[in-house]
């Protein structure tokens, strides 16, 4: 297994972990080095290899991709991804690739990802759609900790079975901790017939969401109206916004494929993806 260490003159935000499975995560951390910023540690893991990528939107803006070296995810696998970001600096993190939990007969498997801003950083998590196959039994978390002036935006597509096929199990936590304590906290379990519950997803598979935390994105311009006839085409798909008690916003879509809702969240994530930036 490859390991890549950028040197750094500095402390090392990330000290070398394994997890209790024994996988080695995936582990990235930037930190600003005058008036540019820079990879202080790029640690390719069992499952993912960090790709720096070219064409930063500015010094202090850098963009990495996840690229998969590994088939995943099976039965037993504990994929972990762990960042760090340094005060000042924008970290852009892209999933080229879609994920899709296999059917494992039930045996259990987990993606986990532990994220830290510093003072007046950003992160913005550009996901792919992620797979529940049938049979699968996927523990998926998410947890970000920011500090003050720092902005989070994460874009995620949970999707429940592969085409014509019903989902396995999902467990996905979400938990985003401010300086004044938790901004979004949620467990959604979709287990069993819990995703079938009104008010869960019903008949719907695909949960789409862009979540934005840390300052609270300006209102779109208004959804355009649509006739009836392309309304029961689309099954009704849209996106509705929800406003957190911090500052912060979730935008989510309901839908029966992942286009369907992709169609509904993709122009807002840009916007707000384009606020962050500025």
């Amino acid at each position: 297994m490859m390991r890549r260490r950028v040197p750094s003159t500095s402390t090392d935000p990330l000290p070398a972990t394994t997890a209790v499975s024994g996988t080695r995560p995936t582990r990235i951390a930037v930190e600003r080095a005058g008036d540019r910023a820079r990879f202080s540690v790029l640690d390719q893991g069992l499952y993912l290899a960090p790709r720096p990528v070219a064409g930063t939107a500015g010094p202090l803006h850098l963009r990495v991709a996840l690229i998969g070296i590994h088939m995943m995810l099976l039965g037993g696998d504990d994929v972990r991804i762990e960042l760090h970001v340094g005060s000042g600096v924008t970290l852009e993190v892209i999933e080229p690739a879609g994920m899709v939990a296999y059917d494992a007969d039930g045996c259990a498997s987990r993606w986990s990802l532990d994220a830290v801003l510093a003072e007046g950083s950003a992160l913005i998590w550009d996901g792919a759609p992620f797979v529940v196959a049938g049979g699968a039994n996927v523990q998926r978390e998410t947890r970000v900790r920011f500090a003050e002036r720092s902005r989070v935006l994460l874009r995620e597509t949970l999707v429940l079975g592969r085409s014509g096929e019903p989902g396995g199990a999902l467990r996905s936590v979400t938990r985003l901790t401010g300086p004044s304590g938790d901004s979004l906290y949620e467990d959604l379990d979709l287990t069993g017939i819990r995703h079938r519950s009104v008010g869960v997803l019903g008949e719907s598979k695909v949960l789409a969401s862009a979540t934005a935390a840390g300052w609270r994105p300006e209102a779109g311009p208004p959804a355009p109206v649509e006739s009836p006839d392309r309304r029961r085409q689309d099954q009704a798909v849209s996106a509705h916004r929800f406003e957190l008690a911090a500052e912060g916003s979730v935008l989510r879509a309901l839908a029966a494929s992942a286009h369907e809702a992709d169609r509904e969240v993709a122009p807002q994530y840009a916007q707000w993806s384009q606020e962050l930036l500025r």
